[in-house]
């Protein structure tokens, strides 16, 4: 029988302004990307719903409410999933939540993101602008 593999399942999720500008945090301290802006996220905890832990992790790194919302990108990785979300509809006025592991929030317009972005969150806003809601990230 062959050997399973165990995945870590990550859910980030899109949240845009009125502007379209997207939320971005630069993460700091943490041992993986630090330095790079990404979106709000995190792993998902055992017994817990994708879309549930997306939430939480947005009103944990944010404190933006998340009052609806949608799958849009399940991006596969060497070792996880990493699912992507789109805030639909929320409140509140963002601001760092974990200063321990992020050091900055920005708003960046699409096609405008910081230099030092993950490179994941540009290939997940092409596959969302292209309707494509499946990719294997490499």
């Amino acid at each position: 029988m062959p050997e399973r593999t165990l995945h870590r399942v990550i859910a980030h999720t899109f949240v845009f302004d009125a502007e379209g500008r997207l939320l971005l945090l630069r993460r700091a301290n943490t041992g993986f990307l630090d330095g790079a802006y990404t979106l709000p996220g995190g792993h998902v905890d055992k017994g817990e719903a994708v879309a549930a832990a997306a939430v939480r992790e947005v009103a944990e790194e944010t404190g933006v409410e998340v009052l609806d919302i949608d799958p849009v990108i399940a991006m596969p990785y060497r070792g996880g999933v990493d699912f992507i979300f789109e805030a639909r509809k929320w409140r509140g006025a963002a601001a760092i939540g974990e200063p321990e592991l992020c050091d900055d929030l920005a708003w960046a317009l699409p096609a405008q993101l910081p230099a030092a972005t993950a490179p994941f969150v540009a290939k997940a806003l092409a596959l969302r602008a292209e309707g494509t809601w499946f990719h294997e990230f490499r």
